[in-house]
């Protein structure tokens, strides 16, 4: 078993919305079955888990993150800027003008 990179939940979370995590699920630590850790895959195929946490804290995190994927959350993430933004907020000729004192 390769060795997974272990973060918080909220981390699990911002690669959401960065738009780098494909899926997530729910394993447990141990035969007791009192423990979890939630597993995501990167869209780089790499595994990422979350320490052993309690079995309500892995299902709400990982109900929050399918919930987050479903929605698409990181398609809204700007990656790459387009070359004909201009400022909206300004009338033509505004940017060169000084501030009204």
């Amino acid at each position: 078993m390769p060795k997974r990179m272990e973060m918080k939940g909220r981390d699990l979370e911002g690669l959401v919305f960065l738009g780098r995590l494909k899926s997530v699920n729910v394993e447990y630590c141990g035969d007791d079955k009192k423990f979890a850790r939630v597993v995501g895959v990167t869209v780089d195929g790499e595994e990422v888990s979350t320490q052993c946490i309690s079995i309500r804290a892995a299902g709400k995190i990982s109900t929050v993150i399918k919930h987050y994927l479903r929605l698409g959350v990181g398609k809204y993430i700007l990656t790459e800027a387009p070359s004909d933004i201009k400022h909206t907020d300004t009338e033509p000729g505004e940017e060169d003008e000084a501030p009204p004192e």
